[in-house]
């Protein structure tokens, strides 16, 4: 199966209410030859203010952002064109299952294009990020990873590429992708066994299928920039969400089998976590132990005493009813607590692709007919879906691209809304023309060189042309 290595830079870091400004991805075979490239840049969305700061590090200038070619629903309609081209196969980013893919998913969802493109139709997901942390973990210098100046491990992209001798345009989307490659290919090279889990961990299915054919397997998780390991068993599918579980063997056993329910989830919330959850859609990188037996990082563990715990919780089967039925009231109160926060705040339509449900089959039909009608005929379609956020996203479309074919009262009502948002005074979940401001300002205190001198030019630029639109 061919690898598709992608890469997006972004207005922001919120996939919700920020937008995609350039694409870099290229397609290459198994053995990494390049078989073709992509590389596009879009305009600024009507009623979207950036970050400054995202401008700073992807290096945005008033020409690339205001004056490109391509609008936004143009860019991401030939996106979709030509990943669906390059379908099936591995998509493989740097970060991206948090980062890229968010951003891909929303905005395929606002554009009225399927959200889940890249892990349908046997496409795959894998992430390079979370790949060379579990490297690192279990094989210590098969990439090298530098350090700061607290001599903690960074693993930022354009930290890594110049510290393993790779040329790289850092911040430029086809600059990552060319960077992610390479560092893939010394993955591939120096330790095969560990890039065939991580591809085979990228499908959901495999995933079970090798918790289900293996008694004990490792893995790691990152939280906070500390990456641990851990030994498990799979023991149970979650309730609710239907994420494996596993139970984390440096625990012993014997010591909770006998617990109701009740002090389960007491343990558990007290900081013993016995059970670990493998978010099997997210391209774990699960390990059996043959794979580690070149490792160190388990030497000090007397594995047979892990082979041990896992054949004795074989056959507890009230001991995982009690974890079952913890795990259903935790999701019970968590889910409780957000119809209570959801009361409080309202989720607003560009902040719904999880939360909304799934468009209905009539709904389908219509979004399929929208892609492939003219402008003209949109906004009658937009007035067909029962999903009000599908309609909405319609005629905001059509209001972007050919506002002539909106009735003048909706294109004015859309406009007093841009307004209220983008000259906003309060807090909001978006940016506001007020904080891009202050955040101009504050590049302008920090920066002394004419090359600084410049770029703030080009932001009282984008600023200027921005506040003539609304004000």
């Amino acid at each position: 199966m061919n690898f598709v290595f992608y890469d997006f830079e972004t207005s922001g870091k919120d996939p919700c209410w920020d937008q995609i400004l350039q694409v870099g991805a290229i397609l290459v075979d198994e053995s990494f030859n390049e078989i073709e490239t992509l590389e596009m840049r879009c305009k600024l969305k009507r009623g979207l203010i950036p970050s400054a700061g995202a401008l700073k590090v992807n290096h945005s200038t008033f020409s690339n952002l205001i004056k490109a070619n391509k609008s936004h629903y143009e860019m991401i309609c030939e996106l979709e064109k030509k990943f669906k081209e390059w379908s099936p196969a591995v998509f493989i980013g740097y970060n991206n299952l948090e980062f890229d893919e968010e951003f891909l998913r929303n905005s395929f969802f606002k554009t009225l294009r399927d959200p889940y493109l890249t892990s349908m139709n046997r496409n795959k997901r894998s992430d390079l990020l979370g790949l060379l942390r579990t490297l690192d973990l279990f094989f210590p210098d098969t990439i090298k990873i530098p350090k700061n100046e607290k001599q903690r491990k960074v693993f930022k992209l354009d930290k890594i590429s110049p510290f393993n001798g790779i040329d790289h345009f850092a911040h430029d989307a086809l600059g990552d992708v060319k960077a992610t490659i390479e560092i893939a290919k010394m993955v591939a090279k120096r330790s095969p066994e560990i890039w065939k889990s991580c591809l085979a961990s990228s499908e959901k299915s495999k995933v079970l299928d090798l918790l289900n054919k293996n008694d004990l397997v490792f893995f790691s998780e990152t939280y906070f920039g500390k990456t641990t390991g851990f030994g498990g068993c799979y023991i149970l599918n979650h309730p609710i969400y239907k994420y494996p579980i596993l139970f984390d063997l440096s625990f012993n056993p014997e010591e909770l089998i006998d617990l109701s329910s009740k002090d389960l989830k007491e343990t558990f919330l007290s900081g013993q976590k016995f059970i670990r959850t493998v978010r099997h859609n997210k391209n774990p990188i699960l390990l059996t132990a043959d794979k580690l037996e070149r490792s160190n990082y388990f030497g000090k563990t007397d594995l047979k005493e892990y082979e041990k715990k896992s054949n004795y919780l074989k056959n507890s089967e009230s001991f995982k009813e009690n974890i079952l039925l913890f795990l259903a009231d935790l999701a019970q109160e968590k889910e409780q607590k957000q119809e209570t926060e959801g009361s409080q705040v309202d989720i607003m339509a560009e902040e719904s692709l999880y939360s909304g449900g799934f468009p209905s089959f009539d709904d389908l039909h219509v979004r399929q007919d929208f892609g492939k009608a003219n402008w003209s005929e949109r906004y009658d379609l937009c007035k067909k879906f029962s999903d009000k956020r599908l309609s909405y996203f319609g005629i905001r479309l059509i209001y972007e691209e050919f506002p002539e074919a909106l009735p003048k009262s909706i294109r004015d009502e859309i406009h007093r809304a841009i307004v209220l948002q983008v000259l906003s005074e309060n807090k909001e979940r978006w940016n506001t023309l007020n904080i891009f401001n202050k955040e101009i300002e504050n590049i302008e205190n920090e920066y002394k060189s004419s090359i600084d001198y410049e770029f703030v030019k080009e932001l009282r630029s984008i600023y200027s042309y921005i506040q003539k639109l609304y004000q």
